[in-house]
């Protein structure tokens, strides 16, 4: 059987319109669990949260970046908040122990 590259492309473009309806009802349900005041232990809230961020980087590999690519800028951005003294950083050392995280990874 013979698969049409035009075809290819179409079943790109329904995925990514998938995943771009996915992570707003995934943001929709996150902001819901939050605004009913659930607990960070709560597997719904880890679950929001993890999708999330799954579907973000399926997201991201869709549009020709790779999931390494994804995680350095990560690392940038870290880096970045942390040398501009960032509030989430001087209040509470996020984006250090995020950085942290990330090398601890690789």
């Amino acid at each position: 059987m013979r698969i049409e590259k035009g075809s290819d492309i179409t079943k790109n473009v329904k995925i990514i319109e998938w995943i771009k309806n996915e992570i707003l009802m995934s943001i929709s349900s996150l902001f819901n669990l939050i605004f009913k005041g659930v607990k960070p232990i709560d597997d719904g809230l880890q679950n929001a949260i993890a999708n999330i961020i799954m579907l973000l980087y399926l997201l991201g590999k869709r549009l020709g970046i790779s999931f390494d690519e994804i995680d350095h800028k990560i690392k940038e951005k870290a880096k970045e908040g942390i040398k501009e003294e960032h509030s989430i950083e001087t209040w509470f050392g996020d984006l250090s122990k995020l950085e942290k995280y990330m090398d601890n990874r690789e």
